[in-house]
Parts: structure tokens; sequence; C-alpha cells
């Protein structure tokens, strides 16, 4: 075992050495230990959420005993994304990473930030237990934290959908709302919806879609105000612009509601 800081911070963590993925897995019998991780895990909770969703670890081994090399990235079509993790990856190492791009065959322009660190590597794989689970501190940890891993992660794995349907009359059609969060794993989807009820989010039932003989995807449809009102953001601006028009719609109609309640409370009295 041995033991790693962060820089700068109370975050301390034990890590098992390892030299590749099969002897590194997590067992019972080793243990994190954080001290003042409401303070600590705030700084990288993210980057965390993110790496869970959109990231990546490969550990690279060269033939013959010739060296080996860890890396470990996040990446995404949305830049601001990228350059928070960028940031958080910097935190954990001590080490600025960069920013690049690749442009898919559709023409979408992908960022992606990637640390070939072992200390980055074992970090984000220990706290995720290689992605299948989410990490217990943050059920422990403080509300920021929470909302700032849920914020990686959503900014990642969720999506704030906009759609329009008719009104009764049929004079015009009305826009719709609807927050998602997908996963691969059901543990990762059971572990978000408990985070999100300590928050007191509502998070919705867990639905199973199966995608093929071979994956299944868990899916919920988060409480749209609850997520809101209890703190939880997206960080990834092309998703928070859909939440404040959401929000500048329901503004708008409770203050028509509260427009015509008023006038007919005149009309009643005159």
């Amino acid at each position: 075992m041995k033991t790693a800081r962060i820089a700068g911070t109370p975050l301390e963590l034990s890590l098992p050495e390892s030299e590749n993925m099969e002897d590194w897995a997590i067992s019972s019998g080793n243990t994190v230990d954080l001290n003042l991780v409401e303070e600590g895990l705030s700084l990288v909770a993210y980057s965390i959420g993110a790496f869970m969703g959109d990231g990546y670890s490969r550990y690279n081994a060269m033939p013959l005993g010739k060296g080996s090399w860890y890396t470990t990235g996040v990446e995404c079509m949305d830049r601001d994304i990228i350059e928070r993790v960028q940031r958080e990856f910097y935190i954990v190492s001590g080490k600025e990473y960069s920013i690049q791009t690749r442009l898919l065959k559709t023409g979408t322009r992908m960022y992606f930030v990637r640390a070939a660190s072992k200390t980055v590597f074992d970090f984000y794989n220990w706290f995720t237990t290689v992605k299948q689970l989410v990490p217990d501190e943050f059920f422990r940890a403080a509300d920021e934290a929470k909302r700032d891993f849920i914020a990686g992660l959503f900014d990642t794995d969720g999506s704030v959908k906009v759609t329009e349907t008719w009104n009764g009359n049929r004079t015009a059609k009305n826009p719709r709302w609807q927050l998602g969060f997908s996963s691969t794993v059901k543990a990762v989807a059971e572990g978000v919806a408990s985070l999100l009820r300590l928050l007191g989010v509502k998070p919705g039932s867990i639905k199973e879609t199966a995608r093929g003989p071979y994956r299944t995807i868990y899916t919920m449809q988060p409480n749209m105000r609850s997520f809101i009102d209890s703190g939880c953001y997206f960080h990834c601006g092309r998703k928070a612009k859909k939440i404040q028009d959401y929000l500048n719609h329901v503004v708008s109609s409770e203050a028509m509601y509260a427009a015509s309640v008023i006038t007919d409370e005149d009309m009643v009295q005159a």
C-alpha cells in the first residue's frame, strides 16, 4: 500500500500498489483513509463524476518487460467540461495536461484531456471501483461535494430534452423539459438515485432497456423542479442554458397564473 496526498489539500488516501488492472481490483480489505473528506473531496468531485460518465483508463505494458505506462482521460463534445476536468487533474497530479481535439466522421468535434500518470490512474479507479459503483465517500460528504459529483456525472451521462406538444385547443405548442440520466451499470444507477434522494431530488424509477443481447441501459427521469430546488446543476453551458430556459418559462407561467387569479378576485369583489 502507498499513501497519496493531493498537494495543498487535506485529502489523503491509501492506494494498493499494482502492475495491472487484475491485481489492482479492489477487495474488502482495502480502505481509503480520508482526512477532512468534506473539504478535500469537493475539490475533485466534479472530475470523479465526469470520469464515471465519459472517462477511461488503461494500463499499457511494453513487451519483454521494456516498461509500462498508465493513461486516464475524459472525452466529450463540450470543451467547458474538459476544461474543468483538466483543472482537477492538476489538483490530483500537480501537472497540467493539455486539452486536445479530434474530429469524428460525423463532423462532431470532440475534446479530451488525457493524463499519463499512475497517481491519476489509481486515484480515479480507486474511488469509482473502476467505474462500477458510486463512491461511498459521497454519501458521507458535504452536499457541495455531492452536487459537484452529480454535475460531472450528469454533464456526461445526463440529458435535458425539450419537446413541444399541442395545447388542448391545438392553437399553440407548449414546451416540455425532461431531465434524464442513463448508465450501463445497474449499481451506478441505483447509487445515483440514492444520492439524489439525499439531496432532496425525486429520481423517479429506474427502467431497464435491452440494447442487443449483451447490453442493458438503466435510465431514470428525475423531477426537474426538485433537481433545481436542491441546488443540483449542470456545469456544461449547453445543458445549463436549457435549465435556464425552463426556469424562465416556469417563472413566466407562474406570473401569468398569479395575474389571472388577481383578476378573478377583482371581478368577484366588483
